[in-house]
């Protein structure tokens, strides 16, 4: 019990505490907490049927999958978060980031080329998804939703769908989850 206790006080004092909602004791678990939320969201809001879904060693991606068919889909996960806010709230100041008009855009564009030139393991696989998830305090489904909604993303030599991943929100009792236009 005691060293339960331990163990829990170790993991908060290293949590960010900047944009930290998807934080967890390590990458393989934060990375399987973000797949499982949005398998979920697509299952509930988009009729898919993923099933079986685990962590892929050796990544990229992530995380696996299979659809309805049974064929194996590759999930590969990346966090939209500003880094320098991240480091300045660790050292106890208080500082969020606001997010300039097409900030967010040029951030998911540039972090999706980095994606696409990967080797991917594990395959083939019958789609790769690329989940992008924020927690950043400033950067709303609204807002997000608003400077994407007419963007479109590449096209990718394999990416074949991608999301915006946002926290829990109370309000809609969900994960926002926006689905990006990529271009063919």
């Amino acid at each position: 019990m005691r060293q339960d206790i331990e163990r829990l006080l170790e993991i908060a004092a290293k949590e960010r505490p900047y944009a930290s909602f998807f934080e967890w004791p390590d990458k393989d678990q934060k990375e399987l907490g973000v797949v499982e939320e949005l398998v979920t969201s697509l299952n509930a809001r988009a009729g898919r049927h993923f099933r079986n879904l685990r962590p892929q060693r050796p990544d990229p991606p992530d995380c696996i999958c299979e659809d309805a068919d049974g064929k194996a889909i590759g999930v590969e996960v990346s966090e939209i978060v500003c880094g320098i806010a991240a480091s300045r709230s660790a050292r106890g100041e208080k500082v969020y980031r606001v997010w300039q008009p097409g900030e967010l855009t040029d951030t998911i564009r540039t972090r999706l080329e980095e994606k696409d030139k990967k080797t991917f393991h594990g395959g083939p696989y019958a789609s790769l998804i690329v989940c992008l998830f924020t927690d950043e305090p400033a950067l709303t489904h609204e807002i997000a939703l608003g400077e994407l909604y007419p963007q479109s993303f590449g096209p990718f030599r394999q990416i074949s769908e991608v999301y915006l991943l946002f926290s829990y929100d109370p309000g809609s009792k969900s994960y926002p989850l926006i689905p990006l236009r990529l271009a063919a």
